[in-house]
């Protein structure tokens, strides 16, 4: 059992790291764009074998399906960014500002046991400094009251917010009003 979980996430950290860096020599952005999209819907064949979709769940599919569009911006500084602005489905605008369930893994963002902010993801956390999965596999939670961290997968059900432009951390998606929903 564990071996076989040791083994996806094997298969997560080979499609999320490795195939990107030998998929990109003299590429340009849009193919590389369309190999890293077509790479993450191969990776989202797997997420039944981390999560159980809730009775009323809504899909990591769904979230999935969002497009990323690159630009580029400076700074006061000069200094120019790169990042990404979401493309919405029709399916994920039906769901904006409606109460959702979700289940997944928490990204802690503060230092406590308990989480009053936090990143939701379909797969295990792999690295304590970056939740290494793109915008449209993320989702910023709000929790009404903290949120005991877990290294299992939770349920949180909450208002989706839809996040059109975020240049600071681009980020798609909200949570508000958030709270941990026991199996």
């Amino acid at each position: 059992m564990i071996f076989k979980l040791i083994h996806k996430l094997h298969l997560v950290f080979v499609a999320l790291f490795l195939l990107p860096i030998f998929s990109t020599n003299s590429l340009d952005q849009e193919s590389i764009n369309d190999d890293f999209m077509e790479q993450q819907n191969e990776l989202l064949k797997y997420v039944d074998d981390f999560i159980t979709l809730p009775k009323g769940g809504t899909s990591w599919n769904i979230f999935g399906e969002t497009g990323m569009k690159e630009y580029s911006f400076n700074d006061k500084d000069g200094n120019e960014y790169i990042g990404y602005r979401p493309v919405f489905s029709e399916k994920i605008r039906k769901l904006d500002s409606q109460d959702i369930l979700v289940q997944g893994y928490m990204f802690p963002l503060e230092q406590d046991d308990e989480q009053s902010l936090f990143l939701l993801g379909p797969f295990p956390l792999s690295c304590p400094y970056h939740p290494h999965t793109q915008s449209n596999l993320l989702i910023e939670v709000h929790a009404k009251k903290p949120v005991l961290f877990s290294y299992d997968a939770v349920n949180i059900k909450g208002e989706l917010e839809l996040v059109a432009k975020d240049d600071e951390y681009n980020m798609f998606y909200r949570l508000k009003n958030a709270e941990l929903v026991k199996n």
